[in-house]
């Protein structure tokens, strides 16, 4: 552990919503200067230029409150150079990417490993990952190390902590007539950030806390609170409606949400271990999104539909779990049915049989001979929602 007093500066990889929006926020506000990463650098030229950009924090009724950051500067991804110097010289960096990106940056800070290794910098450097990607630490150390010689392993080793982070809160369209470098973000945005897999003292920012035990509570956040919230988008889309808020306000939707998110919720108790009190505390936190008013597009929701009935993501992966559990993910299965939906109405896919469908959520969801199980209650619930359909 370094005794070295860190800048107070953080390195945002990947300056959108999340980036500049909560990571952004939460540490401007705690006196943190920005270094802002993108690859859309003509944007980030013209938000160079305009020189500020707002954050808007709201949940659609009394929360609505706005913050200018001014304090951040634009890093040059048109090469590594630039990113490989800041990475030398700040000691946190958010990664804030789509898991495609992970190599890449993997590459750049092992180049930047390798550079504070032999210029004698015995700071820790912590790697934030802001993504709802399971499995994230283990591929990006697997990377990084891939791109290390090995000379600089023990250093990084010891030095470098690569950390899981839970991001509380969700990016969110800004109106028409909005500034186009504004941020809205739902209310009560927050950051919690593996406290195993951090080097050094832990950070004193409102707002960000650090926590133990950080894969159940990814898990957690992508099976049971990432789920529900794109199970109301497929079903909001088969109803017709525009906006996530409309979905939580149907009865019908609402009803089988929340029925999809207690069975999930039910088997992630079983299979990793939460404080009580912390657990009831995060049920009631996602809870109370259901009654936000935001204008969150259904579209945009349920974007990369076959990425979300993946075999290991936030509908399959819970379902799987909860049959490991003794619990029978019938709404589950419902949200999987619904999904599929959106996707062949995409695809142009015709679901007209038992038989098309069942083919369908195999070759979609990956399914294999011992999960019949699962593929028998997706093909009843899919069957129910053509039944309903023709009413």
């Amino acid at each position: 552990m370094s005794t070295e007093e860190s800048p107070r500066e953080i390195a945002i990889l990947g300056a959108g919503k999340i980036g500049r929006g909560v990571v952004g926020l939460l540490f401007s506000r705690a006196g943190y200067r920005l270094h802002l990463y993108d690859m859309y650098m003509e944007g980030m030229r013209k938000l160079e230029a305009q020189g500020y950009y707002d954050v808007r924090v709201t949940d659609g009724h009394d929360v609505d409150e706005s913050t200018r950051i001014d304090d951040f500067d634009i890093v040059d991804s048109t090469t590594d150079t630039e990113a490989i110097a800041l990475l030398q010289s700040v000691d946190i960096a958010a990664c804030c990417v789509y898991e495609g990106a992970f190599k890449s940056l993997a590459r750049v800070i092992a180049e930047a490993v390798s550079q504070r290794h032999a210029s004698g910098n015995e700071r820790d450097l912590n790697i934030l990952l802001c993504v709802n990607a399971l499995g994230a630490p283990a591929k990006v150390v697997s990377y990084i190390e891939g791109e290390l010689a090995e000379e600089y392993l023990a250093y990084f080793r010891e030095h470098v902590g690569v950390c899981q982070v839970m991001v509380l809160a969700a990016g969110i369209p800004s109106d028409p007539d909005a500034n186009p470098w504004q941020v809205v973000v739902s209310a009560n945005p927050g950051l919690e950030i593996d406290a195993d897999a951090w080097k050094g003292p832990q950070l004193q920012i409102e707002s960000v806390s650090f926590i133990r035990g950080a894969q159940g509570h990814i898990y957690r956040k992508v099976y049971c609170g990432n789920m529900r919230h794109a199970m109301a988008g497929f079903m909001g889309k088969a109803a017709g409606h525009e906006f996530i808020c409309d979905c939580h306000k149907d009865p019908w939707i609402r009803a089988n949400i929340v029925a999809a998110f207690e069975e999930a919720h039910a088997a992630i108790v079983q299979e990793y271990s939460f404080d009580p009190a912390e657990d009831a505390e995060w049920v009631e936190f996602i809870y109370s999104k259901l009654d936000a008013d935001v204008k969150d597009p259904v579209d945009r929701v349920i974007a990369k539909t076959d990425e979300k009935l993946s075999h290991d993501n936030r509908f399959v992966g819970p379902a799987l779990m909860c049959l490991r559990h003794g619990i029978v993910p019938f709404y589950l299965a419902r949200g999987i049915a619904y999904g599929l939906d959106c996707l062949a109405a995409e695809q142009g896919v015709e679901l007209k049989d038992d038989a098309a469908v069942r083919a369908y959520a195999r070759e979609i969801c990956s399914l294999g001979e011992d999960e019949w199980m699962l593929l028998d209650l997706v093909a009843k619930q899919h069957a129910d929602i053509a039944f309903r359909a023709a009413e």
